[in-house]
């Protein structure tokens, strides 16, 4: 779209209040111009981005209960007795006694619930007398499980946020596309905005420039007789009246720039002095609309439509976790291990490996609330969380349905509105035409002209007004639908 530049010029300076000829630079953009810009730097998107990587951390630290955790002690403990006389009479010598002991275990958890640990121990024992100390060396390892059959068996708390957050992480997933389908559309308005803004600007610019050589005519009227001054002073309220509709027009272009360039821009101190130029027209791009290929796509594809499944799925998780919770805890146990016992190391080693001591045990283990009426509340709970959920679920489907029903009937309004008022600024610019003829015949007055005028320039306005809606209606349908990004062309990538 091109524009006169002292017109561009006088616009900066209304939309900013101050003269910019010497810092303001135009700066031309196309709709993909803003689009691209926008998914690189809106503010808005930069934010939204952040929350699945968080919610990946997340995700992540559920698995923390499944980590071996390693450990090691080391020690040493002494005991000891004076020397004693016994009953005959003979003298028992001190009994000191030192134990060196050394342990390395590794324990956790299965995802089947199964929890184990593995330790093995290294003691050696030295008693001592006077003359001829006496060392026993007693490593032993040894084996324990313990796995649920039925409370935990399934489902437990662990296994529970692991799923909860599998499906949180694609929600946020689906919160930034949501974040960046709300700020495209915002940009498609906003675009659309600037150039209807600018459009009226041209149009009342176009107006206070037939008024003002009308007054002009008037004047020289006036002058040879043939009009009463009572005609210029019409004249001249008319050039006012236009004048202040520039300065409005004006007014709202600026304001449109600036709200396109907060969408578009991260700095806007950077960019002040460059006013976005739109390099496109409004148009009558003409489509055709099929309400049900419409709610099937929104119902594929609309970012809260899929988080409202996925918040479906973990109330189901949930549910099946706390009916889970109501059986008993009956836990099967066992343990399995070897030792050993020998005054050299080397010995006690071997007779390890030998399994000469085995030793095991096994059991289970029963355990219930006698009312259990915690889980069973809690299984309740959950069960009245889903029945309400599900009615969210409809809830939603019928706004969805509605929006996109209320969208294109917009657009088909919008799109009789074009063919309405191109007809209607072609019949205000054939009779404009006649009526300064008959004006210039002495058939008609300077009133009937000036109203005449503003008809004609309401006419263009409502043109570009109807332009402007039907191709926000579009992207508004886009939107609603979900299917803004095919619309732009555009390929998100969110990890």
């Amino acid at each position: 779209m091109k524009f006169h530049p002292l017109l561009t010029a006088a616009l900066l300076s209304a939309s900013a209040g101050v003269t910019f000829a010497d810092t303001v630079t135009q700066r031309p953009v196309s709709l993909e111009d803003c689009v691209v810009e926008a998914l690189q730097r809106n503010l808005s998107l930069r934010i939204a981005r952040f929350a699945p990587q968080v919610a990946r951390l997340t995700l992540s630290t559920d698995y923390a209960p499944y980590d071996p955790t390693f450990s090691a002690r080391a020690g040493q403990a002494f005991s000891g007795s004076p020397p004693q006389t016994s009953p005959s009479g003979a003298i028992i010598g001190a009994n000191n006694t030192w134990v060196d002991t050394y342990q390395a275990g590794l324990a956790g958890a299965l995802p089947t619930g199964l929890n184990y640990s593995l330790t093995g121990n290294a003691n050696r024992s030295q008693t001592p007398d006077s003359f001829n100390p006496n060392f026993i060396y007693t490593p032993s390892a040894s084996v324990n499980l313990t796995q649920p059959l039925l409370r935990n068996m399934w489902i437990d708390a662990t296994r529970l946020n692991i799923s909860l957050d599998k499906l949180a992480l694609k929600s946020s997933e689906q919160a930034v596309r949501a974040q960046v389908l709300d700020t495209l559309l915002s940009v498609e308005l906003g675009y659309y905005s600037l150039i209807s803004a600018l459009e009226n600007v041209r149009v009342s610019q176009k107006a206070l420039e037939v008024s003002e050589r009308f007054l002009f005519e008037t004047k020289k009227r006036v002058e040879v007789g043939s009009l009463a001054p009572l005609d210029a002073k019409q004249a001249e309220s008319e050039v006012a009246r236009n004048q202040a509709a520039l300065v409005t027009a004006r007014q709202n272009a600026g304001d449109a720039e600036r709200v396109l360039k907060r969408l578009v821009d991260d700095d806007f101190a950077a960019h002040a002095d460059q006013m976005l130029t739109p390099t496109e027209k409004l148009n009558h791009i003409p489509s055709v609309q099929s309400r049900a290929d419409s709610w099937s796509h929104a119902f594929e594809m609309r970012p809260d439509y899929v988080q409202q499944k996925l918040l479906l799925q973990q109330d189901k998780i949930t549910l099946r976790f706390t009916r889970n919770q109501i059986f008993p805890q009956l836990d099967l146990s066992g343990s399995y291990g070897v030792s050993a016992n020998d005054p050299t190391l080397g010995s006690s080693i071997l007779e390890l490996g030998q399994r000469n001591n085995p030793n095991y045990s096994w059991g289970v283990r029963f355990s219930v609330p006698l009312s259990n009426l915690a889980a069973r509340n809690a299984y309740k709970q959950a069960k009245l969380t889903q029945q309400q959920q599900l009615l969210t679920f409809k809830q939603l489907e019928q706004t969805i349905m509605i929006a996109v029903d209320n969208d294109i009937r917009a657009i088909e309004g919008y799109r009789e509105g074009i063919v309405a008022t191109k007809e209607a600024r072609i019949y205000a610019e054939a009779a404009l035409d006649a009526e300064q003829k008959k004006l210039e015949s002495g058939k008609s007055t300077n009133y009937q002209v000036l109203q005449i005028q503003r008809d004609l320039t309401t006419a263009e306005k409502d043109e570009i007004d109807a332009l402007a809606n039907y191709n926000k209606a579009l992207a508004q349908l886009a939107h609603d639908e979900g299917s803004t990004l095919e619309r732009l062309k555009v390929k998100l990538d969110i990890r």
